[in-house]
């Protein structure tokens, strides 16, 4: 048991420490709405006194939580490049039909709406003008009636419409018949100082609507004025403007910039069954702010019929409605409301156009389709797109994870002839370059340990110094510029030990070539002048330089290609004798420095070894005195150069000379320092190779 705690306990720590801020934050308060459910469950009380701290908690857990779903679904859901691109086809293919559809939501509407409450105020004018008409006709019917030059005796014949008329006598209007009754606000009012011949329109009076219509009819030298109303009731709305829908009058609206909130329109429902409401907590209190003090109670009428279709919503839209004051003439705040559908409206606006309506709805809804479709061949075109796109970046996916686990020679199937296509075929060619670069990787560390152990080879081939013999000693150094050495020295020891050959040459070219050729030059300088120094014919002359440079010339010209020669300096030092006879074929002359500063340039010889064939060469001897130092060395060491300035033999000389009485190790070390520092930070241009001999 508590093995299996110890183990869970570190998984749960770094489970944890794993999530992000907002990850521990959302589990912390996860943790207390949890521990405070389980209490109140426990106490009724503790149930109660948790209520508040587990609504806030939940209120903070939810943006929280929000956060760690959208993370969790762009990590999971949107990792595939596939997922990626089928979201932003879909994003780039909806969004542009979602704002039109919008914005076509919005303006139909807004057209639906302004066309339905200019229907309504277009009817309430034509039921006004209609008034105009019907009152005007009485009153020239009655004109026609009246004896020429006397006054109408008979009373204006009244028309069966609800229509009243009232004449101006003096200056009150009257009823126009006896049998009128006098409950008509009109009678008994005087004439408006606003109202003039001609006027049609919505009046208020005494808290009502009325339409009202006022005309003037010539009879001989007087005239007759005649006014003309119809109560603006539910019953004359329904009758004026049937078919439309449910129409509202309300006094409400605001001119200017003072507001005056009067009514509010409420809508309740699901579109089938609609109840409208109308509140009005101020109707029948007169406005103080109400231009006249004028008010009239809202006039309600007709219904909101149900829905045809599942887009058959309401549409409810309103528009200021022109009152006028009867007792001041000025304008009274008034609005008019229409509550309608798109069915209604749809066929009013074609009622006149014998079908045609129905050819255009087919049209639009042909277009709507034909435009869904477009839409949806885009999407699927773009999610067959985005699938060519992900399956390239899948395979490229998998040779990657191919090549990481070591199998090189995965290659990807290529069905394509687009850039994905190119892209698999580069992909292709890298992983068989890679191939190739590893192959080259494993030749190239073969040849490395090879040339190793040409050099650990060659490095044997050099004798160990510094040697000595009586009153004589020497000592040589060779620098590579590469791994293996062109640069050749030698010193083979005489019969009995006082005597030498010493050798240094400097083949052409550089690497294994030149290496190899310096193995045949040393193997040969061996035989032939082991078999001189170890001769014991008495016959035998002494050892002549000269005579091995011609063998060594002849074996080099055979056994080696035109182009390749060697530079050699060969002296033979016979210690009893103190002298150094020597040949030099073609190398840069050695030099002698006495102890008195003098010079001596050992050039005597006769061109390269191996260049051309029957050559000749010349020897001189030179006696060396105690203290003189015997300096010979490579081109590797005057080569160099600074600045486009070669280092020279003048600058060799001087430091020599300057530094000639420190041991001969010690002064060629120093000598190889020196033209590093004069190379710096350059590759070292040639094989660097110095000789020293100093007589005791």
């Amino acid at each position: 048991m508590s093995n299996t705690t110890t183990q869970s306990r570190p998984g749960f720590r770094a489970w944890y420490k794993r999530q992000s801020r907002i990850g521990r934050i959302s589990i912390i308060f996860t943790a207390l709405v949890v521990f405070m459910a389980l209490l109140g469950k426990i106490s009724h009380i503790l149930g109660l006194l948790f209520i508040g701290p587990i609504i806030l908690c939940c209120i903070v857990l939810c943006p929280l939580l929000t956060i760690l779903l959208y993370r969790w679904t762009t990590r999971r859901l949107l990792w595939k490049v596939r997922n990626r691109l089928i979201v932003t086809y879909a994003l780039m293919s909806l969004a542009p039909v979602v704002l039109c559809l919008t914005l076509f939501g919005i303006a139909a509407y807004l057209f639906a709406g302004q066309f339905a409450t200019n229907s309504a105020l277009t009817l309430l004018d034509q039921a006004s003008t209609e008034l105009r008409d019907e009152t005007a006709g009485l009153a020239l019917l009655s004109a026609a009636k009246a004896p020429r030059g006397k006054e109408s005796a008979e009373p204006i014949a009244v028309s069966p419409l609800p229509i009243s008329i009232a004449v101006l006598k003096g200056d009150k209007f009257q009823p126009a018949t006896p049998q009128a009754g006098t409950d008509d606000p009109f009678f008994g009012q005087p004439l408006p100082s606003w109202l003039q011949n001609g006027y049609h329109g919505v009046v208020a009076l005494n808290g009502k609507l009325y339409l009202c219509t006022y005309v003037v009819i010539p009879q001989a030298a007087r005239e007759l004025s005649v006014l003309g109303t119809r109560p603006l009731d539910r019953t004359t709305l329904t009758a004026s403007a049937s078919g439309l829908g449910r129409i509202v009058l309300l006094q409400g609206g605001w001119t200017g910039k003072n507001p005056n909130k009067a009514n509010v329109v409420k809508i309740d429902g699901n579109g089938d069954d609609t109840n409208i409401t109308i509140g009005d907590s101020k109707v029948n209190v007169p406005d103080a702010n109400q231009a006249g003090g004028e008010h009239f109670a809202t006039v309600d009428s007709g219904s909101l019929p149900a829905r045809t279709h599942f887009f058959d919503l309401p549409v409810v839209f309103s528009a200021p409605l022109s009152v006028t004051s009867w007792q001041t003439g000025d304008r009274v705040r008034s609005i008019l409301a229409v509550f309608s559908r798109p069915s209604i409206l749809y066929g009013r606006l074609f009622s006149t156009t014998n079908g045609l309506g129905t050819v255009i709805r087919i049209i639009l809804i042909a277009i709507g389709i034909f435009f869904a479709v477009l839409e949806l061949f885009a999407l699927l075109m773009g999610a067959g797109l985005s699938r060519t796109i992900t399956r390239s970046v899948a395979e490229l996916y998998r040779g990657t994870r191919e090549i990481d686990s070591g199998n090189f020679e995965h290659r990807i199937v290529i069905k394509r002839k687009d850039q994905l296509g190119a892209l698999a075929r580069s992909f292709n060619g890298m992983t068989a370059s890679i191939v190739d670069l590893m192959a080259q990787q494993r030749e190239k560390e073969r040849l490395l340990s090879e040339l190793s152990i040409a050099r650990e080879v060659q490095a044997n081939l050099f004798p160990h110094s510094p040697v000595a013999l009586p009153g004589f000693e020497i000592h040589a150094v060779c620098q590579p510029a590469r791994t293996v050495s062109g640069d050749y020295f030698d010193f083979i020891f005489g019969r009995h030990g006082n005597d030498l050959y010493l050798a240094l040459g400097d083949i052409s070219g550089k690497g294994i070539s030149a290496a190899l050729l310096m193995a045949s030059l040393h193997s040969a300088v061996r035989a032939f002048g082991l078999s001189s120094t170890n001769s014991v014919s008495a016959e035998a002359a002494k050892p002549s330089p000269a005579t091995l440079l011609e063998l060594l010339n002849k074996h080099i010209f055979a056994s080696t290609p035109p182009e390749k020669y060697a530079t050699l300096f060969l002296g033979y030092y016979d210690a009893a004798t103190r002298k150094l006879t020597y040949s030099n074929g073609g190398h840069l002359a050695p030099m002698v420095l006495s102890g008195d500063g003098t010079v001596k340039h050992l050039d005597c010889g006769g061109p390269p070894v191996g260049l051309l064939n029957g050559m000749k060469y010349c020897e001189d001897s030179v006696e060396l005195y105690s203290g003189d130092l015997l300096m010979a060395f490579s081109d590797g060491l005057t080569e160099p150069e600074q600045n486009d300035e070669q280092f020279g033999e003048d600058r060799l000389f001087d430091y020599i000379r300057q530094h000639r009485g420190e041991a001969l190790p010690t002064l060629a070390t120093n000598t190889l320092k020196c033209l590093q520092e004069w190379i710096g930070n350059h590759e070292q241009p040639d094989d660097m190779t110095l000789l020293l001999a100093r007589q005791l």
